[in-house]
């Protein structure tokens, strides 16, 4: 193993249940549910909300979600006008990417308190009607469905990626069969580690104001974070002195997705879509999404809504303040491939962070493969030469569902979650994206 030369680590982590299409989560916009995570995650870490400068949140489905929906997230949680933000999309590795863009971040001296994470609420993304600008002189007008298009379409051989999934398996040589079984097993992995509280460090759960539309009942109000003036500006630049008007001052009572005192409300503390009662037998019935294909609405993740957050720190700065860091993100590999082929490149960014990393697949503790569908994580398995049984212990994307924005940040944080229950160890977090690229993440507890 090469030396470590990253100062950035993970003081906590927290994430939502993950909601099915139209389910509990549904009240909630993509930001909210951002907020809800981040949040969760200021408070896990302990830290004072004003010691973060900076946010970096991934999501895909951002039409109709407003300007810079990271900055939006920084509002509703709480934090203060000066933590700068941004929002990436790198597709299904977007959530990922932001906690890769928090540790690049610190370890190149910029910050050194960064809040990272993902989130999406599919079930909110808007049709488009695209040619209503100009106006529509004759004929019919066709609604576009943005979860698709801009989430789940090819736009290089247009196709949706489930049609790709069928083609794909059939040439790799995937049967039903197998695919059904690696899907059952992630049901029972995820039903298992809900029933025994492997979640429990992971998940915060979400209370759902009933009538309060969009709003999340809290105990109390997040912990507000101050305005910090960087400390070069100087006092001789009054610039920095301008206070907002009345008018332009925020009311963040008004603003933040979260009430408190007697609000009815429904409890979200489990991800929806995990099967108690999967089998094989009942797997084997449906129909598959292509008419002689081998994918099915049980082998692949279905559509979801969900958020993630991970507080990412420099070493020292931690260390120095005494907060206790879980893990230390070690290194980052990504690649890129013939766009219909996503079920290769996980294995592909894992094995070219592996040669950076001076390590071999045996030295890996915890693998975290997502489950773009059963097909890709059994096919990167199999490159990786793994035994499938030592992956995605605590189940995966097919079973807890695949909110596209924040699946990435959740597989960071399971893997720093399982890494800690059996005591340390090297993990990675790989996941495929949308136009054929793959992302791998090492992280390191102990």
């Amino acid at each position: 193993m090469t030396d470590i030369n990253s100062k950035a680590v993970v003081l906590s982590t927290a994430r939502t249940p993950f909601g099915k299409l139209g389910g509990a989560l549904a009240p909630l916009n993509a930001t909210s549910l951002g907020a809800v995570a981040l949040a969760a995650a200021i408070e896990r870490a302990g830290v004072d909300p004003t010691d973060v400068e900076h946010a970096v949140f991934g999501e895909v489905l951002q039409a109709g979600v407003g300007q810079n929906p990271a900055r939006q997230v920084v509002f509703k949680a709480g934090l203060a006008k000066t933590v700068t933000a941004d929002t990436v999309n790198k597709v299904c590795a977007s959530g990922l990417l932001a906690v890769v863009n928090a540790m690049r971040s610190i370890n190149a001296g910029a910050n050194s308190l960064v809040a990272a994470g993902g989130m999406e609420s599919m079930s909110n993304a808007p049709y488009l009607l695209r040619d209503a600008r100009w106006g529509y002189r004759f004929g019919d007008g066709a609604l576009i469905d943005a979860m698709i298009y801009d989430g789940l379409w090819d736009q290089y051989f247009p196709m949706t990626m489930s049609t790709q999934g069928n083609k794909v398996a059939a040439e790799m040589g995937l049967s039903r069969e197998d695919q059904d079984r690696f899907a059952y097993e992630s049901h029972r992995r995820a039903h298992e580690s809900h029933s025994k509280g492997h979640f429990a460090d992971e998940i915060v759960p979400v209370r759902v104001a009933s009538k309060a539309k969009g709003k999340v009942v809290v105990d109390k109000l997040p912990r507000r974070g101050e305005v910090r003036v960087p400390a070069s500006v100087g006092a001789a630049n009054r610039v920095w002195d301008h206070e907002p008007s009345q008018e332009f001052t925020m009311q963040y009572e008004e603003y933040a997705p979260f009430v408190t005192g007697d609000v009815p409300h429904v409890v979200v503390d489990r991800d929806e879509a995990v099967r108690a009662d999967a089998s094989l037998e009942a797997m084997a019935k449906l129909k598959p999404l292509d008419k002689g294909g081998t994918v099915t609405a049980a082998n692949a993740p279905g559509v979801n809504d969900g958020a993630a957050a991970l507080i990412v720190a420099d070493a020292q700065w931690a260390a120095q303040r005494g907060y206790e860091a879980l893990a230390t993100i070690v290194d980052h590999a990504t690649v890129a491939w013939d766009s219909p082929y996503i079920c290769l490149t996980p294995a592909m960014a894992a094995s070219k962070l592996l040669d950076r990393a001076g390590l071999r697949h045996e030295d890996i503790a915890v693998w975290e493969i997502n489950e773009a569908f059963s097909a890709v994580a059994i096919t990167s398995a199999r490159n990786l030469g793994l035994d499938e049984s030592h992956v995605n212990k605590f189940g995966g994307a097919v079973a807890m569902g695949h909110p596209i924005g924040a699946s990435g940040a959740r597989l960071v944080g399971t893997v720093i979650n399982q890494l800690r229950k059996r005591g340390g160890g090297y993990g990675i977090a790989t996941i495929c994206s949308g136009g054929g690229q793959g992302d791998a993440l090492l992280v390191r507890v102990g």
